[in-house]
């Protein structure tokens, strides 16, 4: 029966039903097969999937980066990332890269920065280097820094399902590797303006500009403070923090940068109970599709093939990068980490694979699927917002592409290199 759900899942799949549907789908039609009396049991497995109370958690998280969005922060963002990074070759689009890198450190959502950084500075790109390829790659690859710099919901679905997991070291194991990701974009965006002929910006800026910038700046940068900060450091649950940030973005976009509107702030409730919705229904089905692996011994299978494969760890871990790699052709990042996780950990924890270091590998392979085709969002977001053929878009990502593979290879074989991270603060 498990090998029916999958086939039925991926059926339903090709006829463009939405991934939660599918698996919905799929076990029912398992049920009936099995015996149509457990369709009874269905309601109460749904129900204890959502039942997790760190789940409230994603919908605070969410709605803090919206409120903080809608705000008028991102101006701030981009006049600081102008001041610190503008005099570097190819400066329109590092300031790209730097906004979202600090959007995403705000708002912890790739797709959110791709649209956000995308309709604020694609033209602008555009216009400085006249090739729309380019400005849309660079904002589409830029924001994936958003799900590994912490906050990030992925990281807090992946707590969730590793049980033995913690949300704030997942946090704290996130940061290296967001920041490799970012300084590695940038180089390669200096390597690509100095063979083109990209020119840089050469405003200049007094020491009272400087300072009023960066005030302005630190407004919005609290609030990462707060969450990240507050979690790590144990001050905070995620559901605390998540509520905490929530009260900041409503406090800075009221009465700081007077920005935020009664009506935008029912637009950023609507927008989070959409994209919450997605999320708890995903975990919900998600557990009733496992119970059915689980009882089918799906999982054990599973590890019986991949232990006949190879029993060498770094055979493994290549071996799970490649399947993760093309999972992210085809999920989105939460379903994927919902559907593959539980299937995946189990298995990477018989070889040894310390489930945090696996979390880090899980999710940065997760994000890549947001920059590769026929899924890869982020791209179509940004091509969608530059008026870009697809193909121009997904030709100039291969640089960037290229380095995330790299980071994805430090992650995977050089945990050493950002687990010091977590170790430092008591977690590992």
């Amino acid at each position: 029966m498990g090998l029916a759900l999958v086939l039925i899942f991926f059926t339903a799949l090709s006829l463009a039903v939405p991934i939660a549907f599918a698996l919905g789908v799929a076990t029912i039609v398992v049920f009936i097969l099995i015996n149509p009396e457990l369709l009874l049991l269905m309601p109460q497995r749904i129900f204890k999937g959502m039942d997790l109370f760190a789940l409230v958690a994603i919908p605070f998280f969410i709605l803090a980066g919206e409120l903080m969005g809608g705000s008028g922060i991102l101006d701030r963002i981009l006049n600081f990332a102008r001041m610190t990074v503008g005099k570097i070759r190819g400066s329109v689009a590092q300031v790209t890269v730097l906004v979202s890198m600090i959007f995403g450190w705000i708002n912890g959502s790739g797709v959110a920065g791709t649209s956000a950084v995308g309709s604020m500075l694609i033209p602008r790109v555009n216009k400085e280097y006249k090739n729309p390829g380019f400005s849309c790659a660079v904002t589409a690859c830029s924001s994936t820094v958003g799900p590994i710099i912490p906050p990030s919901v992925p990281m807090i679905i992946y707590a969730l399902v590793a049980e033995n997991v913690s949300v704030g070291a997942m946090f704290a194991a996130g940061v290296i590797p967001g920041v490799m990701i970012g300084a590695g974009l940038m180089g390669i965006v200096y390597i690509l303006a100095r063979k083109r002929g990209y020119a840089a910006d050469y405003t200049t800026y007094t020491i009272v500009e400087k300072v009023k910038i960066t005030q302005r700046f630190l407004v919005g940068a609290f609030l990462p403070i707060i969450m990240v900060g507050g979690i790590i450091f144990g001050i905070f649950t995620p559901v605390e923090a998540g509520a905490v940030a929530v009260l900041y973005a409503v406090l800075v976009g009221f009465f700081v940068t007077k920005s935020l509107s009664l009506s935008m702030v029912y637009g950023a409730l609507l927008r989070t109970g959409v994209i919450s919705s997605v999320v708890f229904l995903m975990m919900g089905i998600a557990n009733v599709a496992s119970w059915i692996l689980t009882t089918e011994q799906i999982p054990q299978a599973v590890a019986g093939i991949i232990t006949s494969i190879t029993t060498d760890p770094l055979l493994f871990l290549l071996l799970i990068n490649l399947i993760l790699l093309v999972v992210g052709l085809f999920f989105d990042t939460v379903a994927a980490m919902v559907m593959f996780g539980p299937l995946l950990i189990p298995i990477a924890a018989q070889y040894g694979i310390d489930p945090l270091q696996f979390g880090m590998i899980f999710t940065v392979n997760l994000i890549i699927g947001m920059v590769t085709p026929p899924v890869g969002l982020c791209l179509f977001i940004a091509a969608g917002i530059g008026k870009t053929p697809i193909e121009a878009v997904i030709k100039e990502s291969l640089p960037f592409l290229a380095w995330l593979l790299v980071v994805l290879a430090v992650v995977t074989y050089l945990p050493a290199t950002y687990l010091w991270v977590p170790e430092l603060l008591g977690y590992h």
